[in-house]
């Protein structure tokens, strides 16, 4: 007989329920029964862009007295998180060499909306496989619609304030919407705003460097949803000293199809235009090959302290990309992943479906949620 202890996350909130919902979280509800492309339609965006720039003409800014600055993905990690949910199960295999290629230091925690105890402890039993058990976590969080597959996206962003970790939640315009969620089950460690953003679309380094792309409403042209968000909510939301806009040029309008930061200074992108906007700010700019179809990049890609889990699509820029890597994170584990039909079929990419928290301990981390620890036994 094999005992198993599986520790499970659990957050103590009230499911979200579709009565009450605003009219752009009711109509993202109805697109939510089937698998989505990772961006909104431009119906869906035309939307946003008005709620965005309605609050924008409400909103009072604030001074933060607070002491904060973003957490850039090259810092410390100390937990990865991503959804159980696989779509046409073209994340299966990326989720499973994570699993496999993270270091010893870093926890892996998967969420789910299943009750089940039999399928969370499936899900269990299935990752460690791939991961020793005391690295593993299965959180539940209660039921709340069913795209909660973009975890960049829909979770909170985590920020320093001086030494300690907090979270910043935005909304969400798919149905796995967080708001009353996180609002019920975090604690004052989190903070929230009333425009829709997406973790997708923001991109840091530890000095306060912030890059968004002003998403378009509609393709072509539009007003832009990002754009309408003020300043100063980067500023003493997420501890932004500078904030740089990036016009929309490809893809569904996230900074993290385009850029990303390897350290204070060296920053990579796919797109010429914006090298010489990215030199004036005194970045020492790298440009990726673009692949040949529409949404792969080797941009979005995941860093986790010494390791970096970058895009394959079997294509000659594999590579390039992963020479150009080699030469500017020495020392580091790069890891390449299948990434091709994920990218094509509009379900991001491996940072779309990921998120890093820092390297705090484990009973921060929980109380940020406001959760508690709960623990059970299988026998097998």
């Amino acid at each position: 007989m094999k005992i198993l202890f599986i520790s499970i996350l659990m957050f103590i909130a009230p499911a979200a329920s579709s009565q009450g919902l605003d009219p752009i979280l009711a109509s993202s509800q109805a697109l939510s029964r089937s698998p989505l492309p990772q961006g909104a339609s431009a119906e869906l965006l035309q939307q946003i862009s008005a709620h965005n720039q309605n609050q924008a003409i409400l909103f009072q800014p604030t001074e933060s007295e607070q002491n904060l600055r973003p957490f850039a993905e090259y810092e410390t990690t100390g937990y990865v998180v991503f959804s159980d949910g696989e779509f046409s199960g073209y994340a299966t295999e990326i989720k499973k060499r994570i699993a496999e290629e993270l270091d010893p230091s870093v926890t892996l925690i998967i969420y789910t909306q299943s009750t089940d105890k039999n399928y969370q402890r499936s899900l269990f039993n299935k990752y460690s496989q791939y991961i020793p058990q005391d690295r593993l976590k299965i959180m539940e969080v209660p039921e709340s619609g069913r795209n909660d597959f973009w975890s960049r996206d829909n979770l909170p962003l985590p920020v320093w304030n001086s030494d300690k970790m907090n979270l910043v939640d935005a909304r969400y315009y798919y149905n796995f919407e967080p708001d009353e969620f996180f609002a019920n089950a975090f604690s004052v460690a989190l903070s929230h705003h009333n425009f829709f953003f997406e973790g997708g679309n923001f991109i840091v380094n530890a000095l306060g460097d912030c890059i968004v792309v002003n998403r378009r409403r509609s393709y072509p042209g539009g007003t832009s949803d990002t754009a309408a968000i003020p300043d100063s909510v980067f500023h003493n939301q997420y501890g932004c000293s500078n904030l740089i806009r990036l016009k929309h040029l490809k893809g569904i309008g996230h900074a993290d199809e385009v850029v990303k930061f390897l350290s204070d200074k060296v920053v990579v992108t796919d797109t010429e235009a914006y090298v010489s906007i990215l030199e004036q700010q005194g970045f020492e700019v790298h440009l990726l090959p673009e692949p040949d179809r529409d949404y792969e990049t080797y941009a979005n890609s995941l860093q986790v302290n010494q390791t970096l889990f970058i895009p394959s699509f079997g294509e000659s820029g594999d590579q390039e990309a992963l020479d150009l890597f080699q030469q500017l994170l020495p020392g580091y584990k790069i890891v390449a992943l299948p990434t091709r039909r994920l990218a094509t079929g509009g379900q991001g990419g491996i940072h779309c479906i990921t998120m890093n928290y820092p390297d705090v301990p484990l009973q921060e981390f929980v109380e940020s949620f406001s959760g508690r620890l709960l623990s059970f036994h299988s026998q097998k």
